[in-house]
């Protein structure tokens, strides 16, 4: 296995923990509130987050000074240093994440609790998001394209979990617009549901290697909601954080 699958493996386990946190995160500020940004969602969302900054830095440093100048000469070179695009692109949403951190506790305590998931310091953490889980893709997608039997196959199968976690984090992130019953007969639920799920499925169906990509990759976004669903309800509330909600 080549280093940069390895980095893949673990920038798409760090994807699922942050959109675990997310939605973990959603659900803590509808049952307990916002006590302290220290928060367990919080701490599993950039814990993860710095996950991918290291191992994709690593990666990159390790291809800068390491790997043969025929193999450098393939990747991207940004500011002297070279790496897989993919890995690029997943630094960055690590620093976009880590930096939202301060300026989402800074918004917190100036303005109070969010009433809409859709704030500055969340579109910022959100981009962040986004932009490790297609630095995932990406590297998936070039290991697939390079790669031979279970090699292939099994960065395949990552290719289609990563997709699904994009998924998943993009419904996450417009749920005050397609989230709840009472909105599925707006005309705006279906303006972003279009935009971006078929988009995003039938890309996943051309570049995939899978024999069914685009299903596997919405079967694995169910499984995923489901297991979220399943899970989170379970997950006793800390016993110093209820009666903050009735000071």
């Amino acid at each position: 296995m080549t280093a940069t699958a390895r980095t893949t493996y673990v920038v798409v386990l760090a994807a699922a923990l942050i959109a675990s946190g997310l939605i973990w995160d959603i659900s803590w500020h509808r049952s307990v509130g916002r006590d302290t940004f220290w928060t367990a969602p919080h701490l599993l969302e950039y814990i993860a987050a710095l996950l991918v900054g290291v191992s994709c830095g690593s990666l990159i440093l390790r291809n800068s000074f390491g790997a043969a100048l025929p193999e450098r000469a393939r990747m991207v070179r940004f500011w002297g240093f070279h790496g897989p695009l993919g890995a690029w692109v997943s630094v960055w949403g690590s620093l976009a994440m880590l930096v939202s951190a301060p300026f989402d506790n800074w918004w917190h305590n100036a303005y109070g609790l969010d009433v809409r998931i859709i704030s500055p310091p969340h579109l910022l953490l959100g981009t962040g998001m986004i932009a490790i889980v297609l630095g995932a893709m990406l590297m998936a997608l070039a290991e697939q394209n390079n790669a031979a039997g279970h090699t292939e196959r099994g960065v395949s199968v990552l290719f289609a979990v990563a997709a699904a976690i994009l998924m998943l984090t993009r419904v996450t992130m417009t749920m005050e617009y397609t989230g709840f019953p009472n909105l599925w007969r707006s005309r705006l639920f279906y303006l972003i549901s279009a935009a971006s799920f078929p988009l995003l499925l039938a890309a996943v169906a051309r570049a995939g290697r899978l024999r069914w990509p685009a299903t596997a990759t919405a079967a694995l976004f169910m499984l995923f909601s489901l297991l979220l669903s399943w899970v989170l309800q379970n997950v006793p509330p800390p016993r110093d954080s209820l009666p903050s909600i009735t000071r």
